[in-house]
C-alpha cells in the first residue's frame, strides 16, 4: 500500500507541472506581500513590466523549485525532481531568450 502511494506521485508530469506552478506562487505571495494595495494587473503591468525587472523577479522566484526539487529528492520520488528540474531549465531557457535573442 505505501508503495503503491508513494510511486503515484512519483512522475515525471507532476514533477514539470509542480515546478511550472510553484514559481508562480511565489511570485502572487510576493505581490500579496509587498504590493497588496494595487490590482495584480497594475502590479504586473507598472511595476514589473514598467521599471523592466520581470526577468530578476522570475528568476528570484524559480528559486522554489530548489526547495520543491529537494523534497522530492529527500522523499525519494526521484522521477518528480526531474520533472522540477526541466521546469526549471524551461524557466532558465525562456529567461534567456528574452535577454539575449529578443
Amino acid at each position: 500500500m505505501n508503495y503503491t502511494f508513494k510511486k503515484r506521485f512519483d512522475s515525471m508530469t507532476l514533477g514539470a507541472i509542480i515546478g511550472l506552478i510553484a514559481p508562480m506562487i511565489s511570485l502572487f505571495g510576493f505581490y500579496l506581500v509587498k504590493y497588496s494595495h494595487l490590482t495584480f494587473s497594475k502590479f504586473f503591468n507598472d511595476i514589473l513590466l514598467g521599471y523592466g525587472i520581470l526577468l530578476p523577479v522570475i528568476s528570484l522566484c524559480v528559486i522554489t523549485n530548489l526547495l520543491v526539487f529537494f523534497i522530492f529528492i529527500w522523499t525519494n520520488r526521484n522521477h518528480s525532481a526531474r520533472g522540477v528540474l526541466l521546469a526549471t531549465f524551461v524557466y532558465g531557457g525562456y529567461m534567456m531568450y528574452q535577454k539575449y535573442m529578443r
